[in-house]
């Protein structure tokens, strides 16, 4: 008990002189003894650990400011807490409440999450908190969220392109991100927004690369502006205009979503809804923490809850008027 009071700085009611401290602290330097993290995790039923999950990580990439900005947010309400981190991109991917709950985490912070009403239900039982980034108030009952006001970003885009003059706009989300329960959120709010200004519109459901683009446009795509589920979808349709020879934004606005610093790096520089993705995740790490020490009791509401997070609209060169369809129809 005096060993692990005066190396572990545990057991405050054990009184040690200062001079058999000193004597613990040498005999422990001469035997170069290595405290057991995994032996002390069993006792105090704490692995010091975070699950961050991610079920379809995509690689870290100038291209791709999205991850970094999370685990900054993350880590810098992790690290000084005294907590690990371990990414996960494939814990949940059969939506498995008992791989969440197996001893490796403390808690799980899940981003952008994928699942069913099984799934969700289940993780109501989980032995650990789980705290959900990206999923909608409502969309798991019982579990914190923290999310975007997607309906609210959606309608600043929307809202940007019709007072520009288009009438007819596409929300273009890639094939991964439609199952998730932002994807969907978003898709909804864009339907919303242009029932909203009386405008058409359609969802489209294409791969990263664009490459549905040359088909689309080859048909004489309907649409004179795109709003994207994320900057780097968006950033790739710029790269796929560039290749086809359409001009953006003179054939084709082009708005994306997150507006990170890779919004000006591109050519033109990328209109894009600001979401605040750092904040987010430091909160929703904050929350995560306080309820893995909370007492049980205490912490009840906070299952509960929920926040949503205002966004802003960044406006660059990637959006303008549209051309008249007779000219659109030439230059095509």
């Amino acid at each position: 008990m005096a060993v692990s009071a005066v190396l572990h700085g545990t057991g405050r009611n054990v009184k040690v002189s200062d001079e058999k401290a000193e004597m613990i602290r040498r005999v422990a330097q001469e035997l170069r003894y290595q405290p057991n993290r995994l032996a002390r995790s069993l006792r105090n039923s704490r692995t010091q650990m975070i699950g961050v999950v991610f079920q379809h990580f995509d690689r870290l990439s100038d291209e791709n400011p999205y991850y970094p900005q999370l685990l900054n947010g993350v880590m810098s309400t992790l690290f000084p807490s005294g907590y690990t981190l371990a990414l996960c991109p494939k814990l949940v991917q059969r939506s498995d409440a008992a791989a969440i709950s197996d001893g490796r985490f403390d808690g799980v912070l899940w981003c952008r999450p994928d699942f069913t009403e099984e799934a969700v239900a289940s993780l109501r039982h989980t032995s650990i908190p789980v705290v959900m980034m990206h999923a909608p108030p409502g969309s798991a009952p019982g579990v914190p969220t923290f999310c975007a006001n997607n309906r609210g970003a959606l309608k600043l885009a929307v809202d940007h392109l019709a007072d520009l003059g288009h009438e007819r706009l596409g929300f273009v989300i890639d094939p991964i991100n439609e199952h998730t329960a932002e994807g969907r959120d978003r898709a909804d709010a864009f339907r919303q927004a242009i029932a909203g200004r009386g405008l058409q519109g359609d969802v489209l459901y294409w791969d990263y690369d664009g490459s549905e683009l040359e088909a689309y446009r080859m048909g004489n795509g309907p649409h004179t502006a795109l709003a994207c589920f994320s900057d780097t979808l968006a950033g790739r349709l710029l790269v796929t205009c560039r290749r086809l020879g359409i001009r953006v934004p003179r054939e084709l606005s082009i708005v994306g979503f997150d507006s990170s610093s890779f919004c000006e790096s591109t050519s033109p520089r990328l209109t894009s809804v600001f979401q605040p993705v750092e904040r987010i995740a430091f909160e929703a790490t904050t929350h995560l923490i306080r309820l893995i020490e909370a007492d049980p009791d205490s912490v009840r509401d906070d299952q509960a809850h929920s926040s949503i997070y205002d966004c802003g609209l960044d406006v660059r060169d990637s959006t303008s008027a549209p051309i008249t369809s007779s000219k659109r129809h030439h230059s095509c």
